[in-house]
């Protein structure tokens, strides 16, 4: 959920130059770093993270690089919103083709604003 990056819940935000930011927040115990890309309209090209797991399945587990890259934006009812990409282990690694193992397309998108 985008508003739980707000600073108001903890989040830090810095940016390294004009195409890199980094969200730094704690969740429990936990140290989360969130590294995300930007095209030149400041939209996100990708978000890279540690990852707790085992994705080789050898029995240890630890953190790991994983990342969602965004393949295209759509904009419906007049929002825009990235409509396609694919995520996985190893993002940013040689190992990122073996990696991955999700990938989405919204075709449909109904903004909501009033309550139910």
């Amino acid at each position: 959920m985008p508003t739980a990056l707000l600073p108001r819940f903890g989040v830090t935000w810095n940016a390294t130059d004009p195409h890199h930011i980094t969200a730094n927040y704690r969740l429990d115990d936990a140290e989360i770093e969130l590294h995300y890309t930007l095209e030149d309209d400041a939209r996100v090209r990708s978000v890279v993270f540690d990852r707790w797991g085992d994705p080789d399945g050898s029995g240890t587990w630890e953190h790991h690089p994983f990342g969602f890259e965004v393949s295209r934006y759509s904009t419906f009812d007049g929002v825009t919103i990235p409509s396609a990409g694919r995520a996985g282990w190893f993002y940013g690694t040689d190992r990122w083709s073996e990696g991955e193992f999700f990938r989405s397309e919204i075709t449909d998108f109904h903004l909501v604003t009033e309550a139910r």
